[in-house]
C-alpha cells in the first residue's frame, strides 16, 4: 500500500549507521544499498537518510561527481554512544537519580569494566 511505513521513525538511519561503523572505508550508497538484509530499501530512499545523516554531523561524504559520492561514518560507534549517553544524562530532570537509576540496571561485568576504567582513570593523575 503505498505511504504506508515499512519501518519505525529513525530505522534507516540507525541502520545505515551501523552498517558504516562496521565498514571503516567510505561507501558508495549502492556499496550500502547491498549489504542490508531483509528489506533493501530504494536507492533514493537512502540517498535521502544518508543527506540527512550528512546534515546531522553524523555522516561525512566525499567525491566530486554523482557515481562518485562515497559516505562514512563522522565519528565511531562508541564515540557516538557516549555523547547519546551524556546527552541523556543532560536532558534528565535530576542528573544524579537518573545516573543511580541507569548504574542499578548495569550487570556485574559492566560494573567491574566501570571499576576497572575508573582505577586507570585515577592512577594517571
Amino acid at each position: 500500500m503505498a505511504g504506508e511505513r515499512t519501518r519505525e521513525r529513525g530505522e534507516l538511519e540507525g541502520e545505515v549507521m551501523r552498517l558504516l561503523w562496521k565498514h571503516v572505508d567510505p561507501m558508495s550508497a549502492r556499496d550500502l544499498q547491498e549489504l542490508f538484509t531483509g528489506q533493501v530499501p530504494a536507492y533514493t530512499t537512502l540517498l535521502t537518510a544518508l543527506t540527512r545523516l550528512e546534515k546531522k554531523g553524523q555522516v561525512v561524504r566525499s567525491g566530486d561527481s554523482p557515481r562518485k559520492v562515497r559516505f562514512q561514518a563522522a565519528r565511531s560507534g562508541e564515540d557516538f554512544t557516549s555523547d547519546s549517553m551524556l546527552s541523556a544524562l543532560d536532558r534528565a530532570g535530576d542528573r544524579h537519580a537518573a545516573l543511580l537509576a541507569f548504574a542499578g540496571t548495569l550487570d556485574d561485568d559492566d560494573v567491574a569494566l566501570l571499576k576497572s576504567a575508573f582505577g586507570r582513570k585515577s592512577s594517571k593523575r
